[in-house]
């Protein structure tokens, strides 16, 4: 199965990137649009991987602080859309955190850099330079999730498996 650790987001924060994505949607020829269900921030991507007793151990494993999330700006790269979150140490270093934990228990992802922002849109095609309004919301992260993604009915489904409380 397909799966990845997350940071869920609150309402308020996933009413601002709808908010965010309509207006994309209005000056875009086309695009895969992310549904409000599916909003979340990425903090590791494991990929097909089958044992999920294992990723739980490697996620309990992981001792955090809770913080602050903020959006902060935008942007793109080439056809992809996101929101930028503003710039926290505690959110890079429970990223760093549940990397150590994965490699440690000898768990595979993808080990590029993390890079903290919300996927908005994917394979937008438009006929002028879109530029996003800034965006402000934030919430307060107090744990993470195990993800797992399915395609069911044509469409890309993501379902918590399990939820890491932290508590600092």
């Amino acid at each position: 199965m397909r799966l990845f650790i997350a940071v869920n987001l609150n309402d308020q924060i996933k009413n601002e990137l709808i908010k965010q994505t309509d207006l994309l949607k209005k000056v875009s020829l086309r695009g895969n649009f992310s549904r409000r269900e599916n909003l979340h921030l990425t903090l590791a991507f494991i990929g097909e991987y089958g044992n999920i007793d294992a990723v739980k151990r490697a996620m309990d494993e992981v001792e955090a602080d809770c913080f602050e999330l903020s959006l902060c700006g935008g942007g793109n790269f080439g056809s992809l859309y996101w929101i930028g979150l503003k710039k926290e140490p505690l959110l890079d270093e429970l990223a760093s955190k549940i990397r150590k934990s994965l490699a440690k228990n000898g768990i595979p992802f993808d080990g590029k850099p993390f890079s903290p922002h919300i996927t908005i849109a994917r394979e937008v095609i438009t006929d002028t330079k879109i530029n996003l309004p800034p965006c402000q919301s934030k919430m307060h992260v107090d744990g993470f999730s195990l993800m797992r993604s399915d395609r069911i009915n044509g469409k890309l489904t993501y379902t918590r498996i399990y939820r890491k409380e932290i508590t600092g």
